[in-house]
């Protein structure tokens, strides 16, 4: 004789089995949940770092761009005046033979981008980043690239044809003098102010969005 079926066992244990399944889902969802807090914590700190050091970055070079158009006024002024000191003028011409320029360090973006782990960064927050990076760090990169090809096409020709860069001395006082070399170095002074405002606002919009990563808790 066929044994009569336990109803209430049976379905106490279906209730046990999917009360098991319940927690194992709700354990692999809380893991889940905790690992993709994780990740997103590890991206926005590193991002907080790029965008930090781009920041110690533009700040730098403002200063040194800054620097160049007051020594290099000062200079042309100089000259203008016929009142100038051969040694301040060498002193000038040597400092400034180098011209820092901005490159982003975008490498926390990229990997964003690339890993597509965009997802737990808020739509506005994405919108200002991709700005950041796509349109002001590119606008800025871009012009800085254009600024160091006319410094060199004219400053620089100009240093090495007027300056012994061994001996810190004048070789060409007719061309120091000169209405060309006047003119080049007034396209350089122009360049800077130029690239110094890309700057002012590449660092205003970079001070913005590190304070909107901060806030954002994913």
């Amino acid at each position: 004789m066929a044994k009569k079926l336990n109803w209430k066992y049976a379905i106490g244990e279906i209730i046990i089995v999917s009360i098991g399944i319940l927690i194992a889902f709700s354990i692999n969802t809380f893991s889940s949940n905790l690992a993709s807090n994780k990740k997103h914590r590890e991206y926005r700190e590193s991002l907080i770092i790029d965008i930090e050091d781009n920041l110690k970055n533009i700040n730098r070079i403002i200063d040194q761009q800054h620097l160049k158009v007051q020594e290099l006024e000062v200079m042309m002024n100089n000259l203008e005046n016929k009142s100038f000191k051969t040694d301040s003028i060498c002193n000038i011409l040597y400092r400034q033979r180098k011209s820092p320029t901005f490159f982003p360090v975008s490498g926390t973006f990229k990997a964003l981008v690339s890993q597509g782990e965009f997802g737990s960064f808020s739509t506005d927050l994405k919108r200002e980043l991709f700005n950041l990076y796509d349109a002001v760090y590119q606008r800025t990169e871009y012009n800085g690239k254009l600024y160091d090809k006319i410094y060199v096409e004219t400053y620089d020709k100009e240093i090495h044809r007027i300056l012994n860069i061994r001996t810190k001395q004048i070789e060409d006082f007719d061309r120091l003098q000169s209405p060309e070399f006047k003119k080049n170095i007034s396209l350089i002074i122009d360049e800077a102010k130029s690239y110094l405002s890309l700057l002012e606002k590449c660092k205003k919009e970079s001070k913005k969005i590190v304070e909107l990563v901060k806030d954002d808790e994913g």
